[in-house]
C-alpha cells in the first residue's frame, strides 16, 4: 500500500462518477471507484489527529450540525444526531433506542427510520432499494466456518507478537491515533473482551433470547494483576474452552437473537463475528506498537 500523502481529494467528484457509472450499468467501474475512495479516505484518517474524548467528539458534532441543517437533512435524523451529541457531552453511551434502524433510498436519498417504506414516498422505488446501516461493520455477518477459523488463530498471533520482547518494551506506552497504549494494555484489553464474548456465548447457548446486558460482566477485569505472558496463556485457555462450546452450537443457536442495549437485536453469529473483527482491528494497533518499541520509539 502506498503511504504517499494525499494533498487534494474531492470525495463528491468520486461519488458523482460512481452514481453515473451505476445509472449507466457500469457496476464494476462503480466498484473500482468505491475502492479508490475508501482507500484514500482511510489513509487520510489513519494519519490524522482525531478527537480522543467524548467531549471533543461532541464538540465536533456541534460544529458539524449547522452544515447538516443547511444541507436540508431529514429533521428526524438531525434530531437523533443532536441527541447523540448530548449523550456524548454528558458522558453517556448512545443506546439503541436513541439510534434506531436507519435506511437511505439509493435512488433519491430519502431517509427512513425503523423500517423500509414500500414504495419510497419520495421517488417510488421499492423497499429493496433502501440501504441499511449497521452501527459498525463488526456487526456485518460472516460465515460460521470463517468465524471459527479466525477465532482459533488469535492465540498463536498474540504469542508470536510478544516473542522476544522485554518487560520494559511491553510496558512502554506509545502515542498514536488511539491515544497512548502499551503492548501490555492492548493485550489486556483483548483478553478482557475474550472473557466478555465467552460469557455471552454461554448466554446464547443457555437461553433462546438472552439479555446480553443482564449480568455485571465488567466487575472484575480479567487482565488485572497478570503479566503479559500470563494474559496470553489465559487468553488461549479461555478461547479454547469457548471454541469447544461453539463447535456444539446448532444452526438454531447461531441464529438466536439476543438483546443488546447499544446494538439492539443481535445473533450469536453477529456477536462472534463482531469480536473476531474487533481483535483483528487491534492487531494493526499492536503490530504498530511492537514495531515502535523495537525501534526504540517513545
Amino acid at each position: 500500500m502506498s503511504n504517499t500523502a494525499v494533498t487534494h481529494f474531492d470525495p463528491h467528484a468520486v461519488q458523482r462518477l460512481k452514481r453515473a457509472a451505476t445509472d449507466q450499468g457500469h457496476y464494476n467501474l462503480a466498484m473500482l471507484l468505491t475502492v479508490a475512495q475508501t482507500s484514500i479516505t482511510t489513509r487520510q484518517l489513519s494519519a490524522e489527529s482525531l478527537p480522543r474524548t467524548d467531549r471533543e467528539l461532541a464538540g465536533g458534532v456541534a460544529e458539524l450540525l449547522p452544515q447538516l441543517q443547511a444541507a436540508g437533512l431529514d429533521p428526524e435524523l438531525l434530531a437523533l444526531i443532536d441527541r447523540a451529541r448530548v449523550s456524548l457531552a454528558e458522558g453517556k453511551l448512545i443506546l439503541y433506542d436513541d439510534a434506531p434502524p436507519l435506511f437511505v433510498c439509493r435512488a433519491c436519498g430519502q431517509v427512513a427510520l425503523r423500517s423500509k417504506p414500500d414504495p419510497c414516498p419520495c421517488c417510488g422505488a421499492g423497499s429493496l432499494i433502501f440501504e441499511a446501516f449497521p452501527a459498525s461493520f463488526y456487526l456485518e455477518p460472516l460465515p460460521v466456518p470463517v468465524i471459527l477459523d479466525q477465532l482459533a488463530r488469535t492465540p498463536d498471533w498474540l504469542e508470536a507478537l510478544i516473542e522476544g520482547a522485554s518487560d520494559a518494551q511491553i510496558a512502554q506506552a506509545i502515542d498514536g491515533v488511539e491515544g497512548a497504549w502499551s503492548l501490555g494494555e492492548a493485550i489486556g484489553h483483548v483478553l478482557d473482551t475474550q472473557e466478555l464474548i465467552a460469557q455471552r456465548v454461554a448466554l446464547f447457548m443457555q437461553f433462546e433470547s438472552p439479555d446480553l446486558n443482564a449480568r455485571a460482566m465488567w466487575n472484575e477485569v480479567a487482565s488485572a494483576g497478570l503479566s503479559v505472558r500470563e494474559m496470553t496463556a489465559q487468553f488461549r485457555r479461555s478461547r479454547a474452552a469457548m471454541l469447544a462450546v461453539l463447535k456444539d452450537a446448532t444452526p438454531d443457536h447461531w441464529l438466536r437473537l439476543g438483546r443488546h442495549t447499544e446494538f439492539g437485536p443481535v445473533t450469536l453469529q453477529q456477536q462472534c463475528g463482531y469480536f473476531a473483527k474487533h481483535e483483528q482491528w487491534h492487531m494493526a494497533q499492536m503490530s504498530r506498537l511492537r514495531r515502535a518499541v523495537d525501534a526504540g520509539q517513545e
